[in-house]
């Protein structure tokens, strides 16, 4: 079963930093983005970081079959979603600060920013490499997990159209545990990255909300694993 590699280069005793306030750009989007933190600005209750910054300590770890290094969180991360649901990284998680499968970097392009940290640490916790003792891991469904790191993306500032993107690359290549049915392990690379390209060419062409992205990827989900997929009609 091939497994898709999720790699990023950190340096050792680093302490990160993210910006955990909403932009102000956010109210752009109210009126095409319906139940997330995009419509939702952070109050003490939703689309909050408990924790923050993330901070880093420790010797690396290295993972068997990965050639770069992990770091373990020294503290707790916490994040409120949207509807109120909570997330904890726990002390220790592993992170390289991407959390986005290496085959998607040719569109994504640069997979680390001050912008992704915090959500790529607390995604790694519940689906990352190296976290599999972890108490979090592999404890929330995997659709659950993957919103949770879009959410977490927007909370931390990344751009919206950025965050689309990034949902759209962890729901087509990440981890897909508790549904293998649905399991794209044996679809080729090459046919995941076009899939992706195709997906990018619609976001940008319609502003889907994360919603409109989980439906289409789930209405061209049978075409792709028998390789079958065709360009959408934008």
């Amino acid at each position: 079963m091939r497994k898709l590699i999720w790699t990023g280069l950190l340096g050792v005793g680093v302490l990160f930093t993210a910006v955990t306030v909403v932009p102000f750009y956010l109210s752009r989007y109210a009126a095409t983005e319906g139940g997330s933190c995009l419509t939702l600005r952070a109050t003490p209750e939703r689309c909050k970081f408990v924790g923050a910054p993330l901070e880093m300590a420790g010797s690396p770890v290295f993972v068997e079959k990965f050639a770069h290094a992990f770091l373990p969180t020294s503290k707790e991360l916490t994040f409120i979603d949207s509807r109120g649901d909570v997330w904890t990284a726990p002390v220790k998680t592993l992170t390289d600060g991407a959390s986005i499968p290496t085959i998607f970097e040719p569109i994504i392009g640069d997979r680390q920013s001050r912008d992704y940290l915090l959500a790529a640490a607390l995604h790694d916790a519940f689906c990352g490499v190296g976290n599999e003792a972890l108490s979090t891991f592999q404890t929330r469904a995997w659709e659950d997990v993957h919103r949770m790191f879009f959410e977490a993306l927007i909370a931390s500032g990344t751009p919206p159209q950025k965050a689309k993107l990034m949902f759209a690359a962890v729901y087509l290549g990440g981890p897909r545990w508790d549904d293998p049915k649905r399991g794209l392990d044996n679809v080729p690379n090459s046919d995941l990255l076009r899939e992706l390209q195709w997906c990018a060419e619609w976001i940008d062409a319609t502003n889907p909300t994360a919603d409109e992205i989980k439906t289409w990827m789930q209405n061209r989900e049978a075409n792709l694993i028998a390789g079958t997929s065709v360009a959408p009609v934008l």
